[in-house]
């Protein structure tokens, strides 16, 4: 049971050395399951990639999941059970309001007003993304009492309390709640035979939710050795842990370096070893890109130094979100039809994906 962290900036070769890794674990005469864990997206591209390899004419013993795979591995008989939507969970809580209205103690005139179930439902399904049941509320509001420096705020968790609680006794065993899935999914890690002992890969996230971090948690506790993948700047990187020094306020890296440092408190606090981390410090993506590798380097640096672009960093100004939509459409249009490019050869980063949504 030993965890090592692979640290790198975009472009060093993070997810090709997981994948070569796996590639070459596949070809050992061993019978140790093996665990490729990826965001929901990116599920098929790794597993095309590990495919393509020319040494490889198939697999058995390798399971490619994200989250939301591995809590239906581990649901069982529970997965029969129908999903609970977000109307239907706006829709039980507003029922709960209303029953239990007149014991509520801050929340009583705001009950039925239009729009308090759907933001009492938004706090439920954040409870549980973070792993908190109605007993982590009633200790929580046992020590605000006993304190007695915020007599308001000991009210306000008493009524989610009490509306969480019922919430949980009325999905019983009719419905499955998404959020609750992922607190029976940690419970069931270890007993599940296919990760027991296994060996895992972990690549592409960013960051975790609370619900996330517990179940890879648990992951880590039942599996022989792990490593992680993360997009850090290596600079920063001082005895296995994530440095401030030369840090830029609005910094590239500043979520996941936070997100390193807290899976590293996590798992030193379950006592599991963690070994030196790999950091790749050679870019590879951009070695015959100069422009592109500047700015992956220097994005959001005050003072960065200068190059040359040439041709190949144009920056439009477009007057509205859909004059901008239609740019992008047509220059790929133009770069498929006449030069020669395929749409897997594209890529189309947005930092806000719901303003152009529709």
């Amino acid at each position: 049971m030993a965890v090592q962290f692979i640290l790198g900036r975009s472009g060093t070769g993070k997810t090709t050395y997981c994948l070569q890794a796996i590639v070459q674990a596949l070809g050992e005469d061993s019978a140790q399951p093996l665990i490729l864990l990826v965001p929901e997206q990116a599920t098929y591209q790794a597993e095309r990639a590990i495919l393509s390899d020319p040494s490889l004419a198939g697999y058995h013993r390798l399971q490619i999941i994200s989250f939301n795979r591995l809590q239906f591995f581990l649901a069982d008989k529970n997965a029969a059970k129908p999903r609970i939507s977000n109307i239907g969970r706006q829709m039980m809580v507003h029922q709960i309001l209303r029953e239990c209205r007149e014991q509520l103690q801050v929340f009583r005139s705001s009950a039925l007003l239009p729009g308090f179930a759907r933001e009492m439902a938004g706090t439920i399904r954040e409870l549980h993304r973070y792993a908190k049941t109605p007993d982590d509320l009633t200790a929580l509001e046992a020590q605000l009492q006993a304190e007695e420096s915020h007599p308001l705020a000991v009210l306000k968790f008493a009524d989610i309390s009490r509306v969480f609680r019922s919430y949980v006794e009325a999905l019983g065993d009719r419905f499955i709640d998404p959020d609750v899935q992922a607190l029976q999914a940690c419970q069931a890690i270890p007993d599940a035979v296919f990760l027991r002992g296994a060996r895992l890969w972990v690549d592409g996230f960013a960051g975790f939710t609370g619900a996330e971090l517990a179940l890879l948690l648990e992951l880590l506790k039942v599996v022989d050795e792990a490593q992680i993948a993360l997009c850090l700047d290596p600079d920063k990187v001082v005895d296995g842990a994530t440095s401030d020094r030369g840090a830029e306020p609005d910094d590239f890296f500043t979520p996941t370096s936070g997100t390193y440092g807290e899976l590293l408190e996590l798992i030193r606090q379950a006592q599991i070893k963690v070994l030196e981390p790999l950091v790749l410090k050679k870019v590879r993506r951009f070695r015959k890109g100069g422009p592109l590798a500047q700015i992956e380097k220097n994005l959001y640096r005050s003072a960065p130094p200068h190059t040359k672009a040439g041709d190949a960093v144009q920056l439009i100004a477009a007057p509205s979100l859909r004059d901008e939509v239609r740019f992008v459409a047509g220059r790929i249009h133009d770069l498929v039809r006449q030069n020669g490019y395929r749409y897997r050869d594209i890529e189309v980063v947005a930092s806000d994906l719901g303003r152009y949504e529709n």
